[in-house]
């Protein structure tokens, strides 16, 4: 009982010490992600479309089973054009122009043992023109199986 009590202050001692580490460098939050609309569409299948401003690399984390598919879209909604992949173990998808962005995409990937049970979304602004910070507002809909869980962050000010 002594030893557990002991390894749970110790954990609680060092989320407090790196949750105020991180609290010192909290100037710009990575993305602001108001949820449009989320609901289960058909018996195993759930959708969520998000809004998502991005002021830089923003990433949404998905869990799926092996045979799991994933279906979706985005569109920029304002601001600069954005670079987007999806990664498991290894890269599965990435937009056609890395360099300049694109402004809008579909995608689609089935989730498989050898790629694991974490997917990476990640969206990241591109600057164009003479901006000298990158920003884009993005619209993202992505259809998955309802076991699945999905993942976005946690924007700080």
């Amino acid at each position: 009982m002594v030893k557990k009590l002991l390894v749970v202050a110790v954990l609680l001692s060092l989320v407090g010490l790196l949750g105020c580490a991180a609290a010192g460098n909290t100037t710009e939050k990575p993305a602001s992600v108001k949820i449009i609309r989320e609901a289960e569409i058909t018996s195993g299948w759930a959708v969520k479309q998000m809004e998502i401003t991005l002021k830089s690399e923003t990433q949404i984390v998905l869990i799926l089973a092996a045979g799991d598919k994933v279906d979706g879209y985005f569109y920029c909604t304002s601001g600069d054009n954005v670079t987007f992949t999806v990664a498991g173990n290894s890269g599965i998808y990435a937009s056609a122009r890395a360099v300049t962005g694109v402004d809008s995409d579909r995608f689609s990937f089935v989730a498989s043992q050898a790629q694991g049970i974490a997917y990476i979304l990640k969206l990241n602004p591109v600057k164009t023109g003479t901006n000298k910070t990158a920003g884009a507002t993005v619209f993202f809909d992505i259809i998955y199986p309802a076991t699945g869980e999905i993942s976005m962050p946690i924007g700080t000010q």
